[in-house]
């Protein structure tokens, strides 16, 4: 009898999606600030999770196996690019877009006075944005990916 549980997924091709999305939004910081903030990780992943879930690539794969897994994404893809991201955005003292302040004369992290607190500041910024990438990749992963592949296996069985 063979084991309808799919093997933990290989985020390899989720992660190289992930890069090039943050990637591109990174070169839109400098090239169009203002339109960055309509291309991001939280708008273009979930389009990717609907492409794995309408597919079935990843079977019906446990919900702790996917929760690993969007893990793992995030913090390879949100720590990765957002670490760069406010890092960048603290040594230029950017305040467009994500970066900019919450009431007058504020940013969203106050520009450090030193080499090492920028980059501290902006790797902070990276972690704390993996955790809700984090949140954000499980919710839709559950909805696209775990659900549907549950649903086919119980209409199988």
């Amino acid at each position: 009898m063979s084991n309808p549980i799919a093997s933990p997924p290989s985020i390899h091709r989720l992660v190289l999606t992930g890069f090039v999305i943050g990637g591109i939004r990174y070169t839109l910081e400098f090239l169009a600030p203002g339109q960055s903030m309509y291309f991001g990780l939280y708008y273009v992943m979930p389009v990717a999770l609907l492409a794995i879930g309408l597919s079935n690539a990843w079977g019906s794969v446990r919900w702790l196996s996917l929760l690993r897994a969007m893990v793992l994404t995030a913090l390879i893809v949100w720590g990765t690019w957002n670490s760069i991201s406010y890092t960048t955005a603290q040594f230029l003292e950017w305040n467009h877009g994500r970066f900019s302040a919450l009431e007058e004369d504020q940013r969203a992290l106050p520009i450090a006075a030193t080499a090492v607190g920028k980059i501290g500041l902006g790797v902070l910024q990276g972690l704390l944005t993996s955790i809700a990438g984090a949140i954000w990749l499980t919710a839709i992963g559950t909805l696209t990916i775990w659900l549907p592949g549950r649903l086919r296996n119980r209409h199988s069985a």
